[in-house]
């Protein structure tokens, strides 16, 4: 079976980008991973965000994750993956944070998802493109990372443009995250984007659906979305290369 390897190739650089940093190093933080699940997949999900992660955000994940080679991108927990059915799947971890990486792998490991052996992390920023040494994925997922990327909607989607190339041909995208535009935020939800903005743990204040929505159409000939409370989901199959 092939060894785990965690590679560092084009790893995230400080002044490359202060506002990913900001972005990923809370989760460096262990009393963060602890209650990430219970805080933002369950409280502010369901009620700052009108999105219940069991109901909508999981089943959306489910769905979209293929056999052979899944790459996941900004890990958080590893929650998604590991509420998922993993047989037959051989798991990617991709993130700027090594904290992140190694306490979703070792989830994963403990609650028998994935082999430690044969599960690659790379410690990669994603604006980037992708190690060569990688295959083509059959999925990839991106869940609550989107919003944490610095920029306007542009920058952010600018990293359809070289993802694509690391899919199958038949291979799909998803993802979901939180707009801050064209879309009714709660009290509870405004508290959240005024400090996840003010802290630099968002930046989307003008992340809106159409915008994305044009991007991924820009580079995938079938592309799937929806807005749930303030949350957008999307899915994209067949890259344009």
């Amino acid at each position: 079976m092939p060894k785990t390897t965690i590679r560092a190739e084009s790893p995230y650089k400080p002044h490359a980008s202060d506002a990913s940093a900001r972005g990923a190093a809370i989760y460096s933080q262990s009393w963060l991973l602890v209650i990430y699940d219970w805080w933002v997949l369950g409280i502010v999900s369901t009620y700052a965000w009108a999105c219940s992660v069991p109901d909508y955000t999981l089943p959306w994940f489910r769905n979209n994750v293929r056999k052979g080679q899944h790459l996941d991108i900004g890990v958080g927990t590893g929650y998604y993956l590991a509420k998922s059915d993993l047989t037959g799947v051989q798991v990617t971890l991709a993130d700027l944070n090594q904290d992140a990486l190694d306490a979703t792998k070792n989830r994963l490991v403990a609650e028998g998802k994935v082999k430690a052996e044969e599960t690659t992390c790379i410690l990669h920023d994603i604006t980037r493109p992708l190690p060569a040494s990688c295959p083509k994925f059959n999925s990839m997922s991106l869940y609550y990372l989107l919003h944490c990327m610095p920029g306007p909607v542009p920058a952010k989607t600018a990293i359809f443009s070289h993802l694509k190339h690391s899919l199958t041909p038949d291979g799909v995208i998803s993802g979901a995250s939180i707009l801050g535009k064209d879309v009714r935020h709660n009290l509870f939800g405004r508290v959240i984007m005024y400090f996840g903005n003010r802290g630099g743990m968002f930046d989307n204040r003008a992340d809106n659906a159409a915008e994305f929505d044009g991007a991924l159409r820009e580079h995938f000939h079938e592309v799937e979305t929806q807005v749930k409370g303030v949350i957008f989901l999307w899915r994209a199959s067949k890259p344009k290369v």
